[in-house]
Order: C-alpha cells, then structure tokens, then sequence
C-alpha cells in the first residue's frame, strides 16, 4: 500500500486539477482527467486514487489544526 500511496501522491502533484475532477466525481468520472492521469501516471488505478488522496489531505488538515493548535496555546501563554 506504500508504494501506491506514493504513487497517487506523485500523481496529484504532477495533475492536481485533473485528480481533485476524479475525487469530486459522483458517478461516472470525466474522460479528459481519466485521459490525462492514464498518461501521465500510467500505473495508477484511477479508482483508488482519489481515496489516496483523500487520506492525505485529511491528514493534512489535521496536522495544521494541531499545528495552529499549538501554537495558540503557546501564543497565550507568552512564549511565541
């Protein structure tokens, strides 16, 4: 699961508009984003993809509320 991971993140970053179109896609996905992913990361599976991504961004914004979190606490108590 690592590598397909990486791979997915590899892939959003090198398509971003054209990964967030298959993500936000209900039923059927968009054939130029399909297109576009299949020739720029031809080992990914499209399906899981946006799961991939999903996870990540999750835990991004989870790791910036802690972060911004922190610092307010630290913020209050006068050391930053």
């Amino acid at each position: 699961m690592g590598s397909k991971f990486v791979g997915a993140l590899k892939c959003f970053v090198k398509r971003p508009v054209d990964t967030v179109r298959i993500m936000l896609s209900l039923d059927q996905y968009d054939p130029r984003a399909v297109a576009s992913i299949k020739e720029q990361c031809p080992d990914i599976d499209v399906e899981k993809l946006g799961v991939h991504v999903g996870i990540f961004l999750a835990v991004l914004l989870l790791a910036c509320g802690v972060l911004a979190y922190v610092l307010a606490l630290l913020y209050g108590m006068g050391m930053v």
